[in-house]
């Protein structure tokens, strides 16, 4: 690749063209590529960021137009993923930005409820299998593929979980395989080694147990690594299942936040390929609202209280009812907490609205989110400019997955109370779901000129400029933020979970800004 790119420079002249002469049918055309490549769509409203990224590749490699860009690329489309300038390229194009045990909601039901029943299942399918040769059982096994894995927090997150709910786990076949398209971001999967800011959502007891104190930050434990293997893979190009690797019979396919990037055609094709790499009995997990519009025939959606799961029905309940009988069929059903709502003595009791607020509170810590949702309706029934009510009715919605009705809400709520941040605090939350930064940056802002010492608005913010590659607001943001810090007591905690204090959040801040 660095003989080609030197030889061009030598055939071009070395006066690239500026990204707003680009032509249409050039960007089209590159586009279309980039679809085909790796299922990728580049959403209009990042065209012009998409445009800068062309130009810096076009710069650096001394070539003179994008029409030579594209034929560079089209040169070496056969040697994904080890072609050095597709991984430069796919490294503009997504973001590799997560953490630990992302989306509290999927990883309780994963924890809870679809990872201990295919266990028990599979436990169960092993005590059918008898080795003639040695009259022993085979050893149960669990396969479980983080897809699209970044630099592997969901991974790990995983083997945890494995960790903790299979303790003689040494006398299971276990894989948990982790892949991406992003070489660099493979690599640091590999080396395990996390900053603070990657351990936002998880308690502390996970990093203490699972994780060992480095110079660079955290590395996870030895026995957690050995769990877990990465792979470079692109969803779009390889495939799947295939026996000659490991793409094959999964339990469990993650793939979250990663269709955000594809387009409507591609995530059909991925979907497709994920229900036949399924094992029989085994579930996808996506992001909430990323199948929208989707044919997901023939996988069979169940609905439970904290997201959607795609189940692939087939031969395997069948298959343990026909080699022993006296095992019941495993039954994946919603377990969802039961709620007494309380009586109504009268229809406008303070009582009774603080009782079905605390109810609806206490559903929401449970993650009981339909259940949330019911409450409040009765509260605004009750007292239709109640504010609280539809704060938590949007963020029940935003946890189910449904968006829309999340953003309906925001927008009752702050038609009740215009001032208050709450709101836009979620409705930013729902932006950077949806990979829509424009907007988020916008929500952040508002809290900003609302509460100017907002600690979370400033923080994302930043990390949201930082991600785009806007170093100077980046820059500001993080000034602000320091200023803000300097004058709050160095011990506070900073969030509701006390997981971190003004002194660690100032020595991140700190470290951003060298």
């Amino acid at each position: 690749m660095n003989q080609i790119s030197s030889d061009r420079s030598i055939l071009f002249e070395p006066n690239p063209q500026r990204s707003d002469d680009f032509s249409l049918s050039q960007i089209v055309q590159i586009v279309g590529l980039i679809a085909d490549t790796f299922g990728i769509h580049i959403q209009p409203q990042y065209q012009d960021t998409f445009k800068k990224n062309l130009l810096t590749r076009i710069r650096a490699l001394g070539l003179s137009s994008l029409n030579d860009y594209y034929h560079l690329l089209v040169a070496t489309n056969q040697l994904i993923p080890s072609a050095t300038e597709w991984q430069e390229l796919i490294s503009l194009l997504t973001v590799t930005e997560t953490y630990f045990f992302r989306d509290q909601g999927q990883m309780s039901l994963l924890k809870n409820q679809l990872l201990p029943e295919l266990i028990e299942r599979k436990r169960e399918l092993s005590l059918t299998h008898c080795n003639p040769d040695n009259g022993k059982f085979d050893r149960p096994t669990l396969r479980l593929w983080s897809a699209g894995c970044s630099t592997g927090e969901e991974a790990y997150s995983l083997a945890i979980l494995v960790k903790e709910l299979i303790p003689d786990n040494q006398a299971w076949d276990i894989l948990i395989l982790g892949t991406d398209i992003n070489q660099p971001a493979i690599a640091l999967a590999q080396q395990g080694i996390y900053s603070d800011w990657s351990f936002r959502t998880s308690t502390p007891e996970i990093k203490s147990r699972y994780f060992q104190s480095h110079k660079k930050g955290w590395k996870i434990d030895p026995a957690i690594r050995a769990m877990v293997t990465f792979q470079p893979g692109n969803l779009m190009q390889d495939s799947y299942p295939t026996y000659a690797s490991s793409l094959h019979d999964f339990d469990l396919i993650l793939c979250r936040n990663v269709f955000i990037y594809f387009d409507f055609n591609a995530i059909a094709q991925v979907i497709n390929k994920f229900y036949y790499s399924l094992a029989p009995g085994g579930f996808l997990l996506t992001g909430h609202t990323e199948l929208h519009g989707q044919k997901t025939e023939p996988f069979e959606v169940k609905n439970f209280p904290q997201s959607a799961a795609y189940h692939r029905c087939g031969q395997l309940c069948e298959k343990i009812q026909d080699l022993h009988p006296l095992i019941p069929t495993p039954k994946f059903e919603s377990r969802k907490t039961e709620i007494s709502y309380p009586a109504l003595p009268s229809w406008r009791s303070a009582n009774t609205q603080q009782s079905l607020l605390d109810a609806a509170k206490q559903s929401l810590t449970q993650e009981a989110y339909a259940d949330v949702i019911q409450i409040a309706k009765q509260l605004i029934a009750l007292v239709p400019q109640h504010f609280q009510a539809y704060c938590l009715m949007a963020e029940a919605y935003a946890n189910f997955g449904d968006y829309s009705q999340a953003n309906q809400a925001c927008q009752q709520a702050l038609q009740i109370s215009p001032l208050a941040i709450e709101p836009y605090y979620l409705l930013a939350q729902i932006a950077e779901e949806q990979g829509d930064h424009h907007s988020a940056k916008l929500f952040l802002k508002r809290i900003i000129y609302l509460t100017p010492s907002s600690v979370p608005a400033h923080l994302e913010l930043g990390s949201i400029y930082e991600r785009e590659g806007n170093v100077k607001q980046a820059q500001k943001i993080w000034r602000s933020l320091l200023e803000i810090l300097q004058n709050l007591p160095q011990e506070q905690a900073i969030d509701s979970n006390n997981q971190q204090i003004t002194a660690e959040l100032k020595a991140h801040v700190l470290k951003q800004l060298n």
